[in-house]
């Protein structure tokens, strides 16, 4: 049976693949959403950058192709970067990769655009720093409270273990490595930092990676965060140890690469790559589609104490259409539904029961286990078809918000406490859910997702 795979309410381009999001930014009464694509193929050989564009965070306009590999230095690809506003133009700050007799070289870029349309490239602005191997990559920018401009870069020391570089600028143009921020002894690689305060504290993202130095191999990597304590004056983390002290971003199967931005009216918020399939669960996954993967919905982060916690972005549930009927039937109950778009709300009265959620027949589902407060997810393998599982400890279980799109799932826990990410390939002819525990009718909200306005085409 041929079940829709493209998403109704998530940022994906009609072609290629996609991969991470680059350059969030808010320019001129529209959020940009940058992204890693590669227009010609479904796989990683080509890279530039892709762009979306909105004024509500809910109606997008694919704007097609914004930064493309045209000069030496990032002939092999436009990489992972991020964007800052400063006076009137968008500065766009991204790594160039060029390979020549098969030896990799990475240089961090800039281009420049006042109109959101057309980019001016200004070239090399930092050259990998002697302490670090070419897997040198993704700088992010944000401005100090000192006014100047800070840029942390995920990379490879010549040891061949991970770290994140610290460098700084007065004008966005002209910087200097300053040192190394801090360093991993467990990891290879690090991708993808980003460095901001929330609430008071400052919150370190990054993507520790296992890589096989010797074959130059990624083996495996997961996106993480930790608090720290950042002295501008000196440029120094209180504790610079990768390896403790942090917590995963994300408890399920696909999400990596998150990168976040502030809006106008001052939340600070996430968007995250929503895959991380090996290359047969892409080959099966895009078979008879033209495109594979794409963008989390945007997340707002809120600190509860130690933990960074995650939730829709308000403007999300301005798509919430009719609630769906539930029956009870066999001590379970039950919702068909008209398509997999869906949003669902629990509330537990009281944390002593265990809990069973099973979504299509089996394709996905959710439980808790009461006695030994743990939250499993698990889904079906579209490849060997076997169930597999990620599990989470909770401190109870109060509420779950899902939202649930054509092939993918988004789980709030505990107002965003823990958060389970999924691509999900459909398989059953019929949606429907399924519950089992001591739950009410009134504690349940099921209803439909109302597809945005608009999605245009350039």
């Amino acid at each position: 049976m041929n079940q829709r795979i493209r998403q109704q309410y998530h940022l994906e381009p009609d072609k290629g693949l996609l991969n991470d999001p680059n350059g969030l930014s808010w320019f001129r009464g529209k959020f940009h959403v940058f992204f890693q694509w590669n227009p010609l193929k479904k796989d990683h050989s080509y890279k530039e950058w892709g762009l979306f564009t909105s004024s509500d965070l809910i109606n997008w306009r694919f704007e097609g192709g914004a930064i493309i590999p045209e000069q030496d230095f990032e002939k092999n690809g436009v990489y992972s970067g991020s964007g800052y506003v400063i006076g009137d133009s968008l500065y766009l700050f991204y790594t160039g990769n060029c390979k020549t007799g098969g030896q990799r070289k990475s240089s961090q870029c800039l281009a420049v655009t006042r109109d959101g349309k057309s980019y001016q490239k200004a070239g090399v602005i930092i050259e990998t720093p002697e302490e670090y191997t070419e897997h040198f990559r993704d700088p992010k920018v944000f401005q100090g409270k000192d006014k100047n401009y800070y840029m942390v870069i995920g990379g490879q020391q010549k040891n061949g273990r991970g770290a994140i570089a610290l460098c700084s600028s007065q004008d966005g143009r002209k910087w200097e490595y300053r040192h190394m921020l801090a360093v991993s002894e467990n990891y290879e690689m690090i991708e993808c930092p980003d460095l901001f305060e929330l609430d008071g504290r400052t919150v370190l993202l990054y993507n520790p990676q296992k890589r096989n130095n010797e074959t130059d191999e990624d083996i495996c990597s997961f996106s993480a965060y930790k608090l720290e304590e950042f002295e501008e004056g000196t440029g120094r983390f209180q504790d610079v140890s990768l390896d403790v002290g942090y917590r995963n971003m994300d408890a399920g199967f696909d999400f990596y690469a998150p990168q976040t931005f502030v809006s106008p009216d001052g939340r600070r918020i996430l968007f995250g790559w929503m895959s991380r399939m090996d290359g047969e669960q892409e080959r099966v996954f895009s078979e008879t589609e033209p495109n594979i993967h794409c963008l989390t919905m945007p997340r707002e982060l809120f600190l509860e104490g130690e933990l960074l916690c995650q939730r829709p972005v308000r403007e999300m549930y301005g798509l919430l259409g009719r609630e769906l009927n539930v029956t009870y039937e066999n001590e379970s109950w039950r919702a068909s539904l008209p398509e997999r778009t869906f949003f669902m709300k629990l509330q537990v009265a009281g944390e002593n029961q265990n809990l069973q959620i099973e979504f299509h027949q089996g394709e996905a589902g959710l439980e808790y286990l009461q006695n030994e407060k743990k939250l499993i997810f698990f889904r079906k393998n579209w490849v060997d078809h076997s169930l597999e599982s990620r599990t989470e400890s909770v401190e109870g279980l109060r509420e779950i918000e899902i939202w649930s799109d054509h092939s993918s799932m988004e789980i709030f826990v505990n107002g965003g406490k823990t958060v389970f990410s999924a691509r999900m390939f459909p398989q059953s002819g019929q949606p429907e859910i399924t519950v089992k525990g001591n739950l009410s009718e009134e504690k349940m909200q099921i209803c439909n997702i109302m597809k945005p306005e608009k999605k245009e085409e350039p």
